[in-house]
Protein backbone atom coordinates (compact mmCIF):
# COMPACT_ATOMS: atom_id res chain seq x y z
CA UNK A 1 0.00 0.00 0.00
CA UNK A 2 1.23 3.27 -0.81
CA UNK A 3 0.22 6.64 0.43
CA UNK A 4 0.54 9.88 -1.73
CA UNK A 5 1.27 13.01 -0.18
CA UNK A 6 -2.27 14.01 0.47
CA UNK A 7 -2.61 11.65 2.70
CA UNK A 8 0.25 11.84 4.60
CA UNK A 9 -0.47 15.78 5.11
CA UNK A 10 -4.30 15.06 6.21
CA UNK A 11 -2.32 12.19 9.11
CA UNK A 12 -0.08 14.84 10.48
CA UNK A 13 -2.28 17.76 10.37
CA UNK A 14 -4.97 15.83 12.51
CA UNK A 15 -2.14 14.64 14.74
CA UNK A 16 -0.88 18.23 15.25
CA UNK A 17 -4.42 19.55 15.36
CA UNK A 18 -5.52 16.25 18.32
CA UNK A 19 -1.96 17.76 20.59
CA UNK A 20 -2.38 21.18 19.99
CA UNK A 21 -5.98 20.98 21.15
CA UNK A 22 -4.60 19.05 24.28
CA UNK A 23 -1.81 21.08 24.88
CA UNK A 24 -4.34 24.07 24.91
CA UNK A 25 -6.28 22.55 27.46
CA UNK A 26 -3.46 21.32 29.32
CA UNK A 27 -2.04 25.05 29.92
CA UNK A 28 -5.22 26.50 30.51
CA UNK A 29 -6.04 24.20 33.53
CA UNK A 30 -1.87 24.90 34.48
CA UNK A 31 -2.67 28.57 34.15
CA UNK A 32 -4.54 28.72 37.86
CA UNK A 33 -2.35 26.51 39.21
CA UNK A 34 0.67 27.52 41.19
CA UNK A 35 2.97 25.69 38.69
CA UNK A 36 4.09 28.31 36.50
CA UNK A 37 6.89 25.94 35.09
CA UNK A 38 4.31 23.48 33.34
CA UNK A 39 2.10 26.59 32.33
CA UNK A 40 5.06 27.98 30.60
CA UNK A 41 6.57 24.51 29.30
CA UNK A 42 3.28 23.55 27.93
CA UNK A 43 2.78 27.02 26.31
CA UNK A 44 6.15 26.43 24.83
CA UNK A 45 5.37 22.97 23.32
CA UNK A 46 1.76 24.38 22.28
CA UNK A 47 3.63 27.25 20.23
CA UNK A 48 6.04 24.40 18.45
CA UNK A 49 3.22 22.26 17.53
CA UNK A 50 1.36 25.51 16.13
CA UNK A 51 4.02 26.61 13.91
CA UNK A 52 4.48 22.56 13.39
CA UNK A 53 0.89 22.80 11.56
CA UNK A 54 0.92 26.27 9.89
CA UNK A 55 4.25 24.78 8.53
CA UNK A 56 2.39 21.70 7.21
CA UNK A 57 -0.57 23.89 5.86
CA UNK A 58 1.64 25.75 4.26
CA UNK A 59 3.16 23.05 2.50
CA UNK A 60 -0.43 21.13 1.96
CA UNK A 61 -1.23 24.31 0.06
CA UNK A 62 2.04 23.95 -2.16
CA UNK A 63 1.36 20.52 -2.88
CA UNK A 64 -2.24 21.23 -3.96
CA UNK A 65 -0.84 23.79 -6.28
CA UNK A 66 1.51 21.60 -8.07
CA UNK A 67 -1.34 19.50 -9.05
CA UNK A 68 -2.43 22.54 -10.97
Amino acid sequence: MVLDKGRIYGYAKAYLESVTELLEDKAEEAEGDRRIGDENLLRSALYQYEDDLNELEALMEGSTDDKK
